[in-house]
């Protein structure tokens, strides 16, 4: 065979193959579904007949034509309704304040006694209702701090040009504290008071303790340079005036708990920096946060012994993030906390990142150690709360706050 023929066989091969590849690509991607094709024969059913229908297994018809007219229309879910007495939800309370009451406080009695700006006078609230009743008819200008006595009945005014009075609204009696004094803090029988004197020389700084009238004054404990890291503080059980804390490390602070009679108590050492503390309601305790690197120095709750022997006993974390001014004391078991719902990394250095943040309410037991949320907190309106300070009634039936934004006093019901 000559190499011509031999060409052209391999020329009408390669025809004859690009035929077929074409013929294929088009039987794959563009012929009608359904339709069987076998090269070289066409395959169509008989003219006017319709194609047999196999047997397949049976099954029930769908039908994707229903009548729309017997569908029942589709309702938007009701929004729920707030509870009325907290039980782990959206939780309404009541406004039991006009407008802003500064510098409020619980009474052994039930009611609540606060400053309202507006006037500059002192008023008196009953919880059950009833308009304030005012505490007495002097004005006081620009006050800028209070310091409750425990009964309520009087109380250290501060302020702004740095003078300090006592006030006893039942008798009416007023006496001057000096002005180098800050910090005041009751006895439990109110008969005594303590604070600190903050003099021009180091050696001219010391915690003092007097009659609420200024008289009697007695030198406790010399502050040094140390006056920032001193909380005057009275405790319950009449043994600590105050709290010093002394960082012992990068994370870490060390808390001496000050005595009347230089008594050698025993220390408290934290798991953070940054101690802030209350008393439990008999003193036997210390509610207590800090912060450190592991919770994104946000501030942790932790509660500890604070009395005699029993200082840093039982000393653990409650995983709650907040600080104890935020909480109150219904029994030496339970607490209540307002706990923001979003801290920013650093809020325990910086609490103002803080003040626009919206709080829930937790119960926390402190013998087993669970927390866990009982209300969000809203107004009639729907508003929720940044809390401030918070107090519970003496029979645990319900609880008072007063949120940044109005500055009124709230009230709601735990049982």
């Amino acid at each position: 065979m000559s190499d011509r023929v031999k060409l052209i066989l391999k020329i009408i091969g390669f025809i004859i193959i690009v035929i077929l590849l074409g013929w294929g690509m088009w039987a794959l991607f563009f012929r009608s579904p359904g339709v069987s094709v076998v090269p070289g024969r066409a395959v169509s059913p008989p003219s006017g007949q319709l194609p047999d229908v196999g047997t397949g297994p049976g099954g029930r018809v769908v039908d994707t034509t229903l009548d729309q007219r017997n569908l029942a229309p589709e309702l938007e879910p009701e929004p729920t309704q707030p509870d009325v007495v907290a039980a782990g939800g959206r939780t309404v309370v009541a406004s039991l304040t006009p407008s802003r009451a500064e510098f409020n406080t619980l009474t052994p009695s039930g009611s609540l006694n606060y400053y309202d700006e507006r006037d500059e006078r002192f008023y008196r609230i009953n919880p059950t209702g009833g308009e304030p009743i005012p505490l007495s008819d002097q004005v006081f200008r620009s006050v800028s701090d209070v310091a409750w006595s425990n009964s309520g009945s009087s109380a250290i005014l501060e302020f702004p040009d740095g003078s300090n009075i006592f006030y006893d609204f039942e008798r009416n009696i007023q006496a001057t504290l000096p002005p180098e004094a800050q910090e005041f803090s009751f006895a439990p029988n109110d008969s005594q008071l303590a604070y600190e004197y903050i003099g021009e020389s180091e050696s001219d700084r010391w915690i003092i303790k007097s009659n609420p009238t200024g008289e009697g004054e007695e030198m406790v404990q010399a502050l040094g340079k140390e006056s920032r890291n001193v909380a005057v503080n009275w405790s319950p059980n009449n043994q600590v005036v105050a709290t010093f804390r002394e960082p012992t490390s990068s994370e870490g602070e060390e808390v001496f708990f000050v005595g009347f009679n230089n008594e050698n108590f025993l220390s408290l050492q934290t798991n953070g920096l940054g101690f802030e503390g209350a008393w439990s309601p008999s003193g036997k305790q210390m509610l207590y946060s800090v912060y450190r690197a592991a919770t994104n120095y946000n501030p942790m709750l932790h509660i500890a012994g604070a009395e005699g022997d029993n200082i840093g006993l039982g000393n653990r974390s409650l995983r709650i993030q907040t600080w104890p001014d935020k909480c109150a004391f219904a029994t030496e078991e339970i607490v209540y906390c307002a706990v923001p719902q979003f801290l920013n990394e650093g809020s325990g250095i910086f609490r103002e990142q803080t003040f626009g943040t919206q709080d829930t309410i937790y119960k926390i037991d402190l013998i087993s150690n669970a927390a866990s949320p009982i209300a969000f907190p809203e107004s009639e309106g729907g508003s929720s709360f940044t809390i401030e300070t918070m107090a519970v009634s003496a029979d645990g039936r319900e609880l008072y706050f007063t949120d940044r934004v109005s500055g009124r006093i709230h009230k709601l019901r735990l049982r």
